[in-house]
């Protein structure tokens, strides 16, 4: 097992409980949506989060094989997976019947979530690649071509704006927005798209 399997194994677990607490949020609201008002809000925060996670996880598969394994980065990668993981289980509630308004539980959780999403983002694509000089010149590239700037300011500003704003609809507004270009890397992806 080479020092890149070894790491990602850790990483990549605890990035996939992230997933499993998401997806059994939808789980439990398969079985008991009776009495619950789901609104628009956290299902959307979670299909976002879910298109987050995969974007996280293809980027460090890609770029953290060209790391040396070293006991920080272990370590700002177990920060990252575990913040995330936070994150992913305070998106549904615990409790359907003690807590059926789901926008409410969004509301409450909304700064927490999005910070959290901030700081893995910063963390994960911009302090990570400090530790090997292509991930130097790649984040000053990022940070100095209008090119390559406007995704990571896009992307804090709409989840600095989800934390503060009030109005539920611009809240939704801004979430979609935040899921376009995931949508956008996902298309293409695909076999035959090109970007």
């Amino acid at each position: 097992m080479s020092a890149f399997e070894f790491f990602f194994t850790l990483y990549g677990l605890v990035m996939g409980l992230s997933v499993v607490e998401i997806v059994s949020g939808f789980a439990r609201l398969a079985h008991d949506r009776r009495h619950v008002m789901v609104g628009l809000l956290t299902p959307t925060l979670a299909v976002f989060m879910l298109l987050d996670l995969a974007r996280f996880w293809v980027s460090a598969y890609d770029r953290l094989q060209s790391y040396d394994l070293s006991y920080a980065v272990l370590v700002i990668s177990i920060a990252i997976s575990c913040i995330y993981y936070v994150a992913a289980s305070v998106v549904f509630p615990r409790d359907f019947k003690a807590e059926p308004d789901f926008d409410a539980v969004f509301m409450r959780h909304r700064r927490l979530v999005m910070g959290a999403m901030i700081v893995t983002g910063v963390l994960a694509f911009d302090m990570l690649p400090l530790f090997s000089e292509a991930g130097r010149v790649a984040v000053l590239a990022k940070w100095t071509d209008p090119a390559q700037l406007w995704s990571p300011v896009l992307f804090i500003l709409a989840a600095l704006a989800v934390m503060v704003a009030k109005d539920r609809r611009l809240i939704l507004v801004l979430l979609v927005l935040l899921i376009l270009p995931n949508l956008r890397d996902f298309v293409t992806s695909l076999p035959g798209m090109t970007a």
